[in-house]
């Protein structure tokens, strides 16, 4: 007989094997994919966390940027409205000041030069009172 009894058990020995290989291959690809996608979700779960601490630092940064534009507005309108005005004031107290420097140093020589001119006519007169010649 061609086929004996044990030679088709041989074979399904053998076929039952493979079988058995086959599968131990298929739970290795399984295992590898399921490790494979775990590493993947966890990597993505980092990027989205990665990313929310990125947005919400965009908007604190966005935040911090639009308080401080309003304090340099709200500094601008303080400056413009309290401190130019006290500018001015001090510039023309300083102008005024120069001026009235100007004015007492001008006055000064005319005062000098009225003393000396007077002083010439005094002695003149004073020795023609005296008859000293």
């Amino acid at each position: 007989m061609p086929g004996s009894n044990d030679d088709i058990l041989r074979v399904l020995g053998r076929v039952e094997e493979g079988i058995h290989r086959l599968r131990e291959d298929f739970q290795e690809e399984k295992r590898s994919a399921r490790e494979s996608r775990s590493e993947i979700h966890k990597r993505l779960d980092k990027h989205a966390d990665e990313y929310s601490r990125l947005d919400s630092t965009i908007i604190l940064t966005g935040q911090t940027v639009a308080q401080q534009r309003d304090v340099i507005s709200e500094l601008t309108k303080v400056v413009e409205k309290d401190v130019m005005p006290t500018i001015k004031e001090v510039k023309e107290i300083k102008a005024l000041g120069k001026r009235a420097s100007m004015i007492f140093i001008g006055l000064g020589f005319t005062a000098g030069g009225t003393f000396i001119w007077f002083s010439d006519l005094m002695i003149t007169g004073l020795r023609k009172w005296l008859r000293i010649d």
